[in-house]
């Protein structure tokens, strides 16, 4: 789990080196990482790395166990072009790059939350080439995720309609087409069923934001452990973070001398433990 601290600011200083001077064993690095995860609170508000904090601030933060030593992140698959990461959790996806310690670029996202593959580009050909590949849909994604209540049906295709509220990072789900909305198509077959919950696999075949944990949530099977779309009130004992992990990633168009990477399939654990629901 973690410890939540609790301080008071004496003297006007950065956010993060804030953090490595009173957190102990904490390095700078990894109080970048603390504050992007979003762990961070100044007088209840969460802050970017480089916020300025004025005496008498009071300060909250939860430090994760582990954090405070080396944070290890698995390398599922590195060659010249591309590297793909075993993101853990806690862990935003723009850390990774530092974490690795060389230049990377970004390709696409995983919540911070959210753990498993994460691809990184270490080159611009490489780079144009699967972003347009994830934009063209030629990235077939499998998540992973744990449910409760679980579905009714063992497989299911869904289709809903969904919207952004950008000024709170929330997407908006209706079973009928409004304006402004988009189409979003969700596939899940259930993989384990134990207790009330269960392991399902699922896969993506739009990409909205947000797309699997508010269309489960919208059928009535939040994701345990998830926060933002009602998962952390289904059941006690639930995790702390949302149980949604990217576990197989297949590419297929590639080319301009990535076409060896075409059908190369890349899997990763999701490491849930599903005790929690057999209470």
């Amino acid at each position: 789990m973690g410890k939540k601290l609790e301080f008071t600011v004496k003297e006007n200083e950065k956010a993060a080196a804030f953090l490595a001077a009173n957190v102990a064993g904490l390095s700078r690095a990894k109080a970048d990482i603390l504050i992007k995860s979003g762990e961070m609170r100044v007088n209840g508000v969460r802050v970017k790395t480089n916020a300025e904090l004025t005496a008498g601030d009071a300060v909250t933060v939860f430090v994760p166990d582990g954090l405070r030593g080396e944070i290890s992140v698995n390398t599922v698959y590195d060659d010249a072009n591309i590297v793909v990461f075993d993101k853990p959790k806690r862990t935003p996806y723009d850390a990774l790059p530092q974490l690795y310690g060389k230049p990377l670029f970004a390709v696409h996202r995983l919540d911070t939350n959210t753990t498993g593959l994460i691809v990184f580009a270490k080159n611009e050909n490489a780079l144009k080439q699967l972003e347009s590949a994830f934009r063209d849909r030629r990235v077939k994604k499998t998540y992973e995720a744990v449910v409760y209540p679980a579905p009714q049906k063992d497989a299911d295709i869904l289709t809903a309609y969904t919207k952004l509220m950008h000024s709170r990072n929330l997407a908006l789900v209706s079973g009928t087409m409004k304006p402004g909305y988009k189409t979003m198509v969700t596939e899940y077959s259930t993989v384990r069923r134990v207790g009330g919950g269960a392991l399902i696999r699922v896969t993506p075949h739009t990409g909205r934001t947000h797309q699997i944990r508010a269309h489960l949530c919208f059928i009535g099977c939040p994701i345990a452990g998830e926060h933002k779309y009602g998962g952390a009130r289904t059941i006690a004992g639930a995790p702390d973070t949302q149980m949604l992990a990217a576990v197989r990633l297949e590419f297929d168009g590639l080319t301009d001398g990535l076409e060896y990477l075409n059908g190369k399939i890349f899997v990763a654990d999701n490491g849930f433990d599903l005790r929690f629901l057999e209470q």
